[in-house]
Order: structure tokens, then C-alpha cells, then sequence
């Protein structure tokens, strides 16, 4: 099978032939038709994630999200069928989704929805998790009849549009923030108002928020201020200033709280049920073949992407 493979840390994955990988007990060997690209995948393979995040060479296949079709099937698995297209963030931290042909295990594993296509399918997982788990979980935003203004910080990104479009299912009151250019794009998806970051004192005038989503890595005490007596701050990028302010929750009202992605097949079908019925769908900012993988990390890293960068296998 091809596969795109680093030798040492850097930036220029090449396209190399692989061992096809056989299934092992509750796996399933997915054909890939396509993956998406997160800011962890260029950091962890440019060594930039070191020492929390390393990679292993020879041979390292980057990547976690991937959508595609069910090749074969391992001993115990009952629940998928050969042809069967499914969608997946891989376990773990070895990558390996940069590839045609991949090893994904049960727990992770989900069928597409029937009206969903590859692109959109393979967008969604890393960043939808992480945008579902920040605004449910860290920032205990109800996913039903919430009343709760909820700012999103970095809208038009990855997960930040995400983030948005769950916020508004929620029924909660979504202020999104983003540079001008992409001020239409966040209004379209959901969000009931958009501040232009870009302005002097862009948030003069805007009453307290009950959620604060970050996805750019905001400074927290910057974001407290903005917050309501008793509201929640949370980072899906959490540099040490958020563990810092986290320490601190026991004796303050407000809550600063670091977002770490728990890849499973369960919230992968939440995220699936919000896009059948109409709620939630994946902006695709630009496409590559799989031979081009590293022009794919530069857009990423350029910080100008809008949505989701897809890169077809």
C-alpha cells in the first residue's frame, strides 16, 4: 500500500510503498479515501509537540482522522461489514491515518451517515470531539435548551466552526470571533453575532458571557474579565496560563479548564446525529492529494484556513 512516511522529525513526508496491515482481534482495516488535517498532526511530526507528543521513526505514518470503506475484518468483530463506509479519529497517539490502508480498533469506529460524504466525514472527528467535549463537558453547556450566551473564540477555524454550529444546536445565544474575511462565513453557520477581532476594544459593549470556548490559545485572564459571575472558560490549546488558572478553581467562582480530546466511537454518533438532522456540517477550506500531505500542513499552519483541510487518498 502507498503511504506518506517520515524518517526523522520535519516537515516533507514522502510517499512510500507500505506493508499491507492485517486486522488484528476487535480490529477493522479501513480503505482510506480521505483524512483531514489537525494542527497535531505537523506538530507532532516537526517534533514541535516533543516531549508530551513524540513520533517513532523509521517509517512514522501521520495522521488521525480518516474516513473511508471497511477492507477486513478481525476475529470478534460482528458490528461491521466489508464495504461499509466508516469514519474514525485512530486511538492513541501513532498516527498512521496518512495511508491507504489502516488498522482502526472498535472503540473509535463509526458508520457514516448515509448522506454524508468523505470530506465532510473525515472532518469531523478530532475537531468535532474536541469542540463537543470543550462546550458539554469542560463548560457544562447543556446540549438542549441551554439559555447560556456562549463566545467562540477562533470560529472560522477547524474546530471553532464546529463549535459554533453545536452551541447554536444547543439553543444557546453563540457570539463568534474571527478576523472580518470570515465574519460571513461564521454568521452563515450559525453564530447570532460575530466580532471582528481585528478592531479596537472588539468587545466593548458586549454583555458577560456563561461560556467561553477558546480555540486559538487566548490568554485566560484576558477571558475571565469577559466572563459572568459564574462562568467557564475552556481551551482545546492550553498553555501553561490555563493549567496555572485551573489550579485555582476550588476557590473561584469563574473556571478555567484545559480541553483534552477523549477519541470514541460514542460522541463520534452524537456529532453524526447532529448532522442528519441539519444541525451541523463540515466547511472544507481547501483539498490535496495525499502526494502533497506536507503543502496540506503548510495552509494548516499558515493560521488562515477556514474549516476543515482535506486531503484525499
Amino acid at each position: 500500500m502507498r503511504a506518506m512516511t517520515l524518517d526523522a522529525y520535519g516537515l516533507n513526508p514522502q510517499l512510500t510503498e507500505r506493508p499491507t496491515p492485517l486486522p488484528g482481534p476487535r480490529e477493522v482495516l479501513v480503505r482510506v479515501r480521505a483524512t483531514s488535517v489537525n494542527p497535531i498532526d505537523w506538530k507532532q511530526a516537526s517534533g514541535k509537540a516533543r516531549p508530551i507528543l513524540s513520533a517513532k521513526f523509521p517509517g512514522f505514518i501521520p495522521g488521525y482522522d480518516l474516513a473511508g470503506e471497511v477492507e477486513a475484518v478481525g476475529s470478534g468483530v460482528t458490528s461491521f461489514v466489508k464495504g461499509q463506509r466508516v469514519h474514525t479519529r485512530l486511538s492513541g497517539t501513532a498516527g498512521g491515518a496518512s495511508a491507504e490502508l489502516v488498522l482502526a480498533k472498535l472503540d473509535v469506529l463509526r458508520p457514516m451517515p448515509e448522506k454524508m460524504d468523505f470530506a465532510q466525514a473525515a472532518g469531523l472527528p478530532l475537531a468535532g470531539m474536541t469542540a463537543l467535549q470543550g462546550l458539554r463537558d469542560a463548560c457544562k453547556l447543556p446540549m438542549s435548551g441551554a439559555t447560556q450566551r456562549v463566545l467562540v473564540i477562533g470560529a472560522s477555524g477547524g474546530v471553532g466552526h464546529l463549535a459554533v454550529q453545536i452551541a447554536r444546536s444547543t439553543g444557546a445565544h453563540v457570539v463568534g470571533v474571527c478576523s472580518g474575511k470570515n465574519g460571513a462565513l461564521v454568521k452563515r453557520i450559525g453564530a447570532h453575532e460575530v466580532i471582528d477581532y481585528t478592531k479596537p476594544e472588539p468587545y466593548q459593549g458586549q454583555a458577560p458571557f456563561d461560556v467561553i470556548f477558546d480555540c486559538v490559545g487566548s490568554a485566560p485572564g484576558d477571558c475571565l474579565k469577559l466572563l459572568s459571575a459564574h462562568g467557564r472558560f475552556s481551551s482545546c490549546l492550553p498553555g501553561p496560563g490555563v493549567f496555572a488558572h485551573a489550579a485555582l478553581n476550588l476557590v473561584r467562582a469563574k473556571k478555567v479548564l484545559p480541553v483534552l480530546l477523549s477519541a470514541n466511537a460514542a460522541d463520534l454518533g452524537v456529532l453524526d446525529g447532529l448532522f442528519e438532522k441539519g444541525a451541523l456540517g463540515v466547511v472544507v477550506d481547501s483539498r490535496f492529494p495525499l502526494a502533497e500531505l506536507g503543502a496540506a500542513w503548510a495552509r494548516s499552519a499558515s493560521g488562515r484556513a477556514a474549516g476543515k483541510i482535506i486531503v484525499d487518498v
